[in-house]
């Protein structure tokens, strides 16, 4: 049995961090287990965005999974039925179906070819590395396994009978390898060492020899391979090989150096029309090594085997990242210094969130985030699985799980990473063409709802019946674009990164809406989706998407100077859009369609979207579609728990678009709830990784990506030169402080704090440009400052370059809200 202790501290193999010692203000920025870890999903997590480190501590048999960016080629037919020369009939069918032209037309799509659902390539990981060693469990003590935010090392330490042992292991930005430090007392560490890859599909070749192991694995349907090497630096004692193993016998220490790369190879036109894939591919016309472990050899030789040299550049690149954002909730000083393990555990046994627990909660999405984000963005796993068949292949899910993996990226003042983001949607625009004009016959872009190795419109069929019909999902993605230029002012990347895209979305609505106006001249979305949801026409979701796209068009050539030829045509489209609908009861539909009755019993908040997302609606500027989405929101509410499918609501895909809403209605109560209702009905794993469904069912980074943008929306929020501040803060918070977020309008918050019983609130901006701001506060909250502002509870302020600006503000809570 496992005897442990965490009364007593031991040092090993160097100095004892400050997440270990898990005392005082760096209690707040680790996740620490006093067992080992029982699963892969439970284990503790660590990335540099490119690689990902599964580690579960177990002293005598420790079983890393090492990720890397993979998915496994299952050898599907990629080639698109070309429907092409139906388009007008399909057009006109949908139009003569009214309401019902959605589901007409994906009808008649299905009698045009023989086309099944084709599932995107599973994300898979690299290879599991066995590190057995001997050791009695019955005498181990002072077990602590530690996972820090602040720097992104995994500790692991204990005591037995032999004496005191560590393990610690990061992955590095700077120099893209995997460092493990095995110490031990000296001269008593004995270990073997060995890689499995294990699946039918991959040709596995072990490569081994004195202080290296490595594997090079070939996809045996096509799409190339990928290389893993680990360098080997035992300190001491003596190295021997065995037929698939190495062994360390009597070392003082083991460094161990990891890498994981992969390779491609073309397929032929007949099998795939896959972009990535295709020898004219620029990447593949060059010399392409097809086995990339000589150069991996190369460059783990370079690198000076000295964990503690090769740490400190490391984590001083994630710390700048992660130390951008501080967060004060006034967590209660004692529950700060518990571990997260007891965190969790009041929470679930009290069924109530600690303030302790909502900033952890925090920190560890924030540090999660940054682990998962290199040359491609997280994905539905973020960048672990220890599984070869994911959920949902592990791909991106367009229909709004991708959307949520990179919200807090902004927000959260890392917008370096939004480059993989770009980067990667950028790559399949290329599929997104001919997406358009196989399936529609159309110009422009179209994505599909899924995408892994390719976004090609496969997923699709009988199943699923609205993917091909998801035309709005490139517009939804564009949205970031735009987004990115009102945090950062980047008038380049406006120039060269949205507008290129954004044409070619508005050139797709130019063909697709050309002939489909009504009596009152509107167009009519004859095809759309509202996702996961019910085909009819005129979905919110689409027209808010099209709008977006033209809105943001746009303006953006009007600030540029650009397009000026185009620009009354896109304003033409923008005039003919639908307007959005409400029912009798006021609330704002699902669909801009007279007759089509609401299901508010469903996961996704699609209407919201041009709440939320877009900042269509304001309390202020939009008063009558900001009361329909607050009636509608409710009603959603108060269906999310009690109506007849409320598992379904149960996902946390669908807790996040909540959340969202309720921090944009002003609805702390609601945020409260949703962050409450993850970490008190066991969402929440030992690394912080949030499960799909409660107790723990699943492996999903979707709240990851978002928990920290509803919270810092929550407290401030900018769009439009209006900045809310504590737009919906949660009454549990009644004073705290935050600093570093960044707001749209290149602002920066430099400290917000709030002490809403003595009626006070601080607030420091800092912003890149000259302007003038209206602060707003929520109608709870008086503002005493100026009590005849005009709209009511706001305040001007204005802001020059680059020098931060105070304001201190008087408030009071009105008794009756």
């Amino acid at each position: 049995m496992w005897v442990l202790c965490i009364a007593s501290l031991c040092v090993v193999a160097g100095s004892l961090s400050k997440c270990e010692a898990a005392e005082g203000p760096a209690a707040a920025h680790c996740a620490v287990s006093t067992q080992p870890l029982p699963d892969w999903t439970s284990s503790f997590l660590t990335g540099n965005g490119n690689m990902g480190v599964i580690m579960s501590g177990d002293p005598y048999e420790e079983k890393l999974v090492v990720n890397g960016k993979l998915y496994l080629p299952l050898g599907s037919k990629e080639i698109l039925p070309d429907l092409s020369d139906f388009k007008n009939e399909f057009k006109k069918a949908g139009l003569a179906a009214g309401k019902d032209g959605p589901a007409t037309v994906h009808k008649l799509m299905l009698e045009k070819t023989d086309h099944k659902l084709i599932n995107t390539d599973p994300f898979h990981p690299a290879f599991q590395l066995r590190i057995a060693s001997q050791g009695d469990p019955d005498t181990v003590t002072n077990y602590r396994m530690t996972e820090d935010f602040a720097t992104g090392e995994l500790r692991v330490r204990w005591s037995d009978d032999q004496g005191n042992w560590s393990r610690r292991l990061f992955v590095s930005r700077p120099d893209d390898v995997v460092v493990m430090a095995i110490d031990g007392p000296q001269g008593k560490v004995n270990c073997e060492l060995t890689m499995q890859v294990e699946h039918p599909q991959v040709k596995s070749e072990l490569k081994l020899e004195e202080g290296w192991l490595g594997t090079h694995n070939t996809y045996l349907q096509g799409k190339g391979g990928y290389d893993n090497l680990i360098r080997v630096v035992p300190q001491g004692g003596r190295m021997s090989q065995h037929a698939d193993r190495l062994a360390i016998d009597g070392a003082d220490r083991v460094l161990l150096i990891m890498q994981v790369k992969p390779w491609k190879t073309p397929l032929p036109k007949q099998q795939s029309e896959a972009w990535a894939y295709s020898p004219n591919h620029p990447d593949l016309k060059l010399p392409h090594a097809t086995n990339r472990l000589p150069g991996m050899k190369e460059t783990l030789a370079g690198l000076q085997p000295d964990y503690e040299k090769l740490f400190v550049p490391h984590a001083q690149a994630h710390g700048s990242l992660y130390n951008r954002i501080q967060l004060d909730l006034g967590g209660d000083r004692e529950l700060r210094n518990l571990t997260s393990e007891e965190l969790l555990a009041r929470a679930a046994k009290q069924g109530m969130m600690s303030n302790a627990l909502a900033e952890r909660l925090y920190n560890a999405c924030r540090y999660l985030t940054i682990c998962c984000s290199g040359d491609t963005p997280p994905n539905l796993q973020g960048i672990w699985t220890g599984t070869w068949n994911p959920a949902w292949s592990g791909d991106y899910t367009l229909d709004s799980n991708l959307q949520l993996e990179v919200q807090s990226m902004m927000s959260c003042n890392m917008p370096e990473l939004m480059a993989s983001y770009f980067d990667l949607v950028d790559s399949w625009i290329p599929e997104w063409r001919l997406n358009a004009k196989k399936i529609y016959g159309f110009r422009g872009v179209v994505s599909n709802a899924r995408a892994s190795n390719t976004c090609l419109l496969l997923h699709w069929g009988s199943q699923w019946p609205g993917e091909q019909a998801a035309i709005g999902l490139a517009g939804w993605m564009l949205h970031f674009y735009y987004d990115y230029y009102l945090f950062t002012g980047d008038r380049d990347f406006l120039a060269q990164r949205f507008v290129p895209l954004a044409k070619e979305i508005a050139l797709f609505y130019e063909d697709f809406l050309s002939g489909t106006e009504d009596e009152s001249g509107k167009y009519q979305f004859y095809m759309g989706y509202s996702p996961e949801h019910r085909l009819y026409a005129n979905t919110t979701f689409d027209i808010s998407i099209a709008k977006n796209v033209l809105t943001t068009l746009l303006t953006a050539c009007q600030e540029l100077g650009i397009e000026q030829q185009s620009q009354p045509k896109w304003q033409a489209m923008l005039d003919k859009m639908p307007p959005y609908l409400t029912n009798d009861a006021g609330e704002l539909q699902e669909w801009s369609w007279p007759g089509v009755g609401e299901d508010y019993n469903q996961r996704h908040h699609s209407q919201f979207l041009p709440l939320y997302q877009f900042c269509e609606f304001d309390r202020d500027s939009t008063p009558e579609l900001w009361k329909a989405s607050e009636l509608a929101f409710e009603q959603k509410v108060t269906h999310w728990l009690n109506g007849p499918k409320p598992n379904s609501n149960h996902i946390t895909h669908g807790m996040m678009n909540q959340g969202q809403c309720a921090a944009r209605l002003g609805r702390g109560d609601i945020v409260y709830d949703v962050l409450s209702r993850m970490v008190t009905r066991n969402y929440v794993y030992p690394s912080f990784m949030i499960s799909y469904w409660p107790d723990l069912k699943g492996f999903g980074f979707d709240p990851i990506g978002t928990i920290p943008d509803v919270l810092n929306n929550s407290l401030v929020f900018a769009c439009n030169d209006i900045v809310d501040v504590l737009p919906a803060l949660p009454e549990q918070w009644p004073t705290g402080s935050i600093s570093g977020v960044l707001l749209r309008g290149q602002i920066q918050v430099q400290q917000l704090t709030w002490d809403i019983p003595r009626g006070k609130v601080n607030l420091t901006l800092l912003s890149d440009k000259d302007q003038t701001v209206t602060l707003r506060f929520p109608e709870r909250l008086r503002l005493l400052a100026d009590p005849t502002s005009t709209p009511p509870n706001c305040q001007k302020l204005t802001l020059t370059k680059q020098k931060p600006v105070h304001i201190e503000i008087t408030l009071s809570e009105q008794e009756n809200p």
